[in-house]
C-alpha cells in the first residue's frame, strides 16, 4: 500500500501538476488550492506563530487560539479578512519583541490555510453513550461483535480487529472499500443499508473509540492532501461527477448546500453508496488506496470552501473607497505598486494573505508616509475584492487543453 509518507514525497510535482490544469480555466491564470496541512503545520511552528497564537491551548496567549470554535465561523475570506485588519499589530508586536516579519510564498501560503482549515472543520463532538445506541440501532451489532468469538452473525469482523476506529475518515475508507461485500450481506440478511448522519458517526465512532478493547475514546483525524485528492477524484469520481458543470451524466457537486466537516462528508460518502453501487450494476465500486478517502475528502472540501462566490460590483466599491486604486493605478509610477491586473495567478484569501505578510509592512511604510489609513475589510468586503481583482485579470498563463490552449 501507498504511505502518506510516500505520497507525500511527490508532493511537488503533483501540486505544480494540479496549478497547471487549473490554469487552463477561466483568464488561463493560476488557481493556487489549499496545500499540505502538514507542512503546513511545520510552517506554523517555524514562522513563530506560536510565540502569539496557540493551537488547542498549546502556544502563545497573546493571539486567539486557532482551534477554538468561534474560530471556526470564519470563511476562509473572513479569516483573510482578519488577518488583514490585524496586521499592523502584529507587526508592531514583532518588532517590539525583537521578531524578523516573516514573508510568505505562495506554497507557503496554501500549506498554512490547509492547516488552518484541517483544525477548523473537525467534527461536533460526540457522545459514547448515543453511540451504543446507533450501534444497536442500526444494526450494526448484527454483524459486528465487540471482541472475537462474541455473539453476533459473525459476518464482518469484530470491533478488537479494528485499526484506527475512531478515525471518520479511514473508517469510511474501509467501509466503502468493503461496501460491496457489505451489500451482497445486508440484503441476504434482509437488512436496509443503515443511513448516518454526521452526528451519528461522530458517536458512533466515540462509542467504538472508548471501548476497552479498542483504547482510545477521542474521535479525530489526519488530514489530506487537496492536490493528492484531486488525482484521485479524476481517477474514481470525474466520471459521474463534476464542480460547478451542468452535465446530463453527471451530478454537480457544487449545486445545492454541501457538507459542512470532516464528518459530514464521511457520513455522505457512507450514505452514497447504495446509489453508486446502483449506478455501478456489476462493476465493483472503485476501490480506494490507503489514505486515498483522507485526501480526496480534503480535495472536495477545498473545492467548495475555497471557491467562495463574491460580487465583483461591490468589489470594485471596495476598491475605490479603501485606496487601493490610488497605489495600484494613479500613483502607480510614485508607489510602485503593482498592476494587479498582471498576475499570474487568479486571486484568493491564500494569495491575498501571501501578500500581505510579503508586501505588507512596505506598504504600511507607504500609507503612513502619505498620510492613509490602514484598509479595514468588513463582512463580505474581503470575498467581493477578490471577485472583482479576478474579473479584470489579462491572461497570461498559456492553456493546458480545452479552449484556453484554443485562444
Amino acid at each position: 500500500m501507498t504511505t502518506k509518507h510516500a505520497r507525500l514525497s511527490h508532493r511537488t510535482a503533483l501540486t505544480a501538476a494540479v496549478f497547471l490544469v487549473l490554469g487552463a480555466a477561466a483568464h488561463a491564470q493560476v488557481e493556487i488550492l489549499p496545500g499540505s496541512a502538514t507542512a503546513g503545520q511545520a510552517l506554523f511552528e517555524e514562522k513563530g506563530c506560536l510565540g502569539c497564537h496557540s493551537v488547542d491551548g498549546e502556544g502563545g496567549s497573546a493571539a486567539p487560539d486557532l482551534a477554538l470554535a468561534s474560530a471556526r465561523q470564519y470563511t476562509p475570506g473572513l479569516l483573510a479578512s482578519v488577518m488583514w485588519n490585524h496586521a499592523p499589530d502584529m507587526w508592531q508586536r514583532m518588532e517590539a519583541a525583537g521578531s524578523v516579519i516573516p514573508d510568505l510564498s505562495a506554497a507557503e501560503s496554501a500549506d498554512l490555510f490547509s492547516y488552518f482549515y484541517s483544525r477548523l472543520y473537525f467534527s461536533p463532538e460526540g457522545d459514547a453513550e448515543r453511540g451504543r445506541e446507533v450501534f444497536v440501532d442500526k444494526n450494526c451489532a448484527r454483524c459486528h461483535a465487540l471482541t472475537a468469538g462474541a455473539d453476533a452473525d459473525g459476518v464482518g469482523p469484530a470491533i478488537d480487529a479494528w485499526a484506527r476506529v475512531s478515525d471518520p475518515i479511514d473508517w469510511a475508507e474501509r467501509m466503502w472499500n468493503h461496501a460491496g461485500g457489505m451489500y451482497a450481506e445486508m440484503e441476504r440478511a434482509g437488512i436496509s443499508w443503515p443511513r448516518l448522519s454526521s452526528q451519528e458517526m461522530v458517536d458512533l465512532l466515540v462509542y467504538l473509540g472508548g471501548l476497552p478493547e479498542t483504547g482510545s475514546a477521542a474521535a479525530g483525524f489526519e488530514p489530506g492532501e487537496p492536490e493528492l485528492g484531486e488525482a484521485v477524484f479524476t481517477a474514481r469520481c470525474e466520471s459521474c461527477h463534476s464542480f460547478g458543470e451542468s452535465l446530463p451524466d453527471r451530478v454537480d457537486l457544487l449545486r445545492g448546500s454541501g457538507p459542512r466537516n470532516s464528518t459530514d462528508y464521511a457520513a455522505e460518502m457512507w450514505n452514497h453508496a447504495p446509489r453508486m453501487r446502483e449506478r455501478a450494476g456489476d462493476d465493483a465500486l472503485p476501490g480506494l488506496e490507503d489514505g486515498a478517502m483522507a485526501d480526496l475528502v480534503a480535495y472536495l472540501f477545498a473545492q467548495r470552501y475555497f471557491a467562495e462566490p463574491g460580487n465583483a460590483a461591490a468589489g470594485e466599491r471596495v476598491f475605490q473607497t479603501k485606496q487601493c486604486a490610488l497605489c495600484h493605478e494613479l500613483e502607480r509610477a510614485l508607489t510602485g505598486a503593482p498592476d494587479l491586473t498582471l498576475s499570474l495567478e487568479r486571486y484568493s484569501p491564500i494569495t491575498m494573505t501571501r501578500a500581505l505578510w510579503t508586501h505588507g509592512p512596505g506598504m504600511l511604510r507607504t500609507l503612513e508616509d502619505r498620510d492613509l489609513d490602514w484598509p479595514v475589510f468588513e463582512g463580505a468586503e474581503m470575498t467581493d475584492l477578490i471577485a472583482f481583482l479576478n474579473s479584470r485579470l489579462a491572461p497570461l498563463v498559456a492553456g493546458f487543453g480545452g479552449s484556453a490552449a484554443r485562444e
